[in-house]
């Protein structure tokens, strides 16, 4: 399955080795070069653009994935490239990290939101 990860941060990376691992072809687009640690995740296809543009999406061939994961630190990134991957490029599955909170009710599929990932929500319930 080729997956794309919107945000190449320790979260991004962690869950591209993961995939990688489980035999999944995985590009990574950040767009900021310091998060491009190329050598932290060898395997994986790197991309240095934003996840928001419907140019970088279109160089990341996004019609070609079967998953969006977008991962990146900022809430209103991470609604807005799971909204295209899912309106504009007909991505089957977006998994979407939300960072605050107050954010979690915007997760779901209005904003093409499949399956909303909220690390503070999974801490709290412990």
């Amino acid at each position: 399955m080729r997956i794309a990860i919107a945000g190449a941060g320790n979260v991004g990376r962690a869950i591209a080795r993961e995939l990688l691992e489980n035999g999944h072809q995985v590009l990574l687009i950040d767009r900021d070069p310091k998060a491009l640690k190329l050598d932290s995740v060898p395997k994986a296809e790197w991309l240095m653009a934003d996840a928001c543009e419907i140019t970088s999406l279109d160089s990341a061939k996004l019609n070609n994935c079967q998953v969006l994961v977008a991962a990146t630190g900022d809430d209103k990134v991470n609604l807005v490239a799971s909204l295209l991957a899912k309106t504009e490029y007909g991505v089957p599955r977006v998994v979407a990290r939300v960072n605050h909170p107050k954010n979690e009710w915007l997760f779901d599929s209005s904003w093409g939101v499949d399956v909303a990932v909220s690390t503070p929500r999974i801490i709290s319930a412990l």
